[in-house]
């Protein structure tokens, strides 16, 4: 038994050690991707941005911005990034990319799912807040205590609901977001 445990720590020591790779480039499959059929300059030109956008976004992780501010600055990157690749691709190479991988114009796909991520965290506070409001409904506590109680759990509801239609109305103000 101890050596089966042994094992799994090893092995998993080992996963978590690969997992740190710093040299790590999210973008290289791109470059050696066969389905764009992409030329010498065109690689070498996307290695470049590559090598140009990598300590931007790290730049950007270790500021001092709120989480937000540092998640739209990174978007933001991201589009940019993306904008710089696609004027590299030919109309075909696009057509591929988008055949293979879905949508290449600038943030739809991104804004589409952070439009379904704010509606989702809505619906599930909404689902949250009615499963503890029965919960308290149905415990054995006096009337005045659960009236205190499904108020107070009220008031939390209002003030994240209102919280996250705040940072979603931001998102939409800054141009992240589409309504």
């Amino acid at each position: 038994m101890k050596k089966v445990i042994l094992a799994l720590v090893a092995s998993a020591f080992v996963s978590f050690t690969y997992a740190q790779d710093v040299n790590f480039d999210s973008f290289k499959r791109i470059e050696s991707d066969k389905v764009l059929n992409l030329s010498a300059d065109q690689i070498a030109k996307i290695k470049k941005l590559n090598k140009e956008v990598g300590p931007k976004f790290r730049a950007i992780g270790r500021s001092n911005l709120p989480g937000y501010e540092k998640g739209q600055k990174k978007r933001a990157l991201a589009l940019e990034h993306k904008a710089a690749i696609r004027a590299i691709l030919s109309e075909n190479q696009i057509k591929a990319w988008e055949t293979h991988y879905g949508s290449m114009n600038n943030g739809e796909g991104l804004r589409g799912i952070m439009k379904d991520d704010y509606d989702n965290r809505l619906d599930q506070l909404e689902a949250k807040f009615e499963k503890d409001k029965e919960a308290i409904e149905n415990s054995s506590l006096s009337k005045d205590v659960k009236k205190d109680k499904v108020r107070s759990l009220k008031n939390q509801y209002k003030q994240e609901k209102e919280r996250l239609k705040n940072e979603r109305d931001a998102a939409i103000r800054s141009g992240v977001l589409e309504k």
